[in-house]
C-alpha cells in the first residue's frame, strides 16, 4: 500500500441526549441576499454562522459577562450539523439554543433551526465549547457561576463532575 493513505474513521457522533424538551432561548434572523448560493438557498456554511450568532447571544444574555465576548475563555471544540430542509431568501430563521450538559472543562449545547412561516425544521446542531486558559494554553474548569447561570436558565442543575483519581489523571 505504498503511497496510499490509510482510511480515516470519522469522529464518533455526539450522542448525549438533551435533558429538556424545551429550548428556552431563541434568536430570530432574516435571510440576506448574500447568504444565498447559486442554487437559490442558504449556503451550507451560512448555517454555521447563524448558529454562531445564536450561541453568542445565548452566552451573553445568560452569563452576563463583565468583559467583551472575545475575552471569554472559550474555544469552540466541535460542531455537528444535520441539514433537514433548505432555507430560501426572505425567510425568517429561528435558532433555538440550550445547554444540555456541563462537564469539568466543557459544555455541550443543542441548537434547533427552523425556517419559514410554517416553522419547518431546517437543521439540528450540537456544539461543544471548552473553557480555556489562554495564559497557560490549557483547558480550565467551567466557572461555578456559569454552571449556576446555565442551570438557572435551563431550570435544572449542572453539578460539578467528580474529580478523577490522581493516578488516572496522570495517565491521561
Amino acid at each position: 500500500m505504498r503511497g496510499r493513505a490509510a482510511p480515516v474513521a470519522p469522529p464518533p457522533r455526539l450522542e448525549w441526549r438533551p435533558v429538556t424538551d424545551d429550548f428556552r432561548h431563541r434568536t430570530t434572523l432574516q435571510v440576506r441576499f448574500r447568504d444565498i448560493d447559486a442554487f437559490g438557498h442558504v449556503n451550507n456554511a451560512v448555517f454555521f454562522s447563524y448558529v454562531e450568532l445564536a450561541r453568542i447571544r445565548y452566552l451573553l444574555e445568560i452569563l452576563e459577562p463583565n468583559e467583551p465576548f472575545d475575552r471569554l475563555p472559550l474555544i469552540l471544540a466541535r460542531v455537528e450539523l444535520d441539514y433537514r430542509s433548505p432555507i430560501t431568501f426572505g425567510e425568517e430563521v429561528g435558532v433555538e439554543t440550550r445547554v444540555d450538559r456541563v462537564g469539568r472543562t466543557s459544555f455541550g449545547m443543542s441548537h434547533r433551526m427552523t425556517a419559514g412561516p410554517d416553522g419547518r425544521l431546517a437543521g439540528d446542531v450540537q456544539t461543544v465549547l471548552v473553557t480555556y486558559d489562554y495564559a497557560t494554553a490549557r483547558p480550565m474548569p467551567v466557572p461555578d457561576d456559569w454552571r449556576r447561570r446555565f442551570g438557572g436558565h435551563e431550570r435544572r442543575t449542572f453539578e460539578t463532575d467528580t474529580p478523577r483519581p490522581a493516578a488516572t489523571a496522570a495517565a491521561s
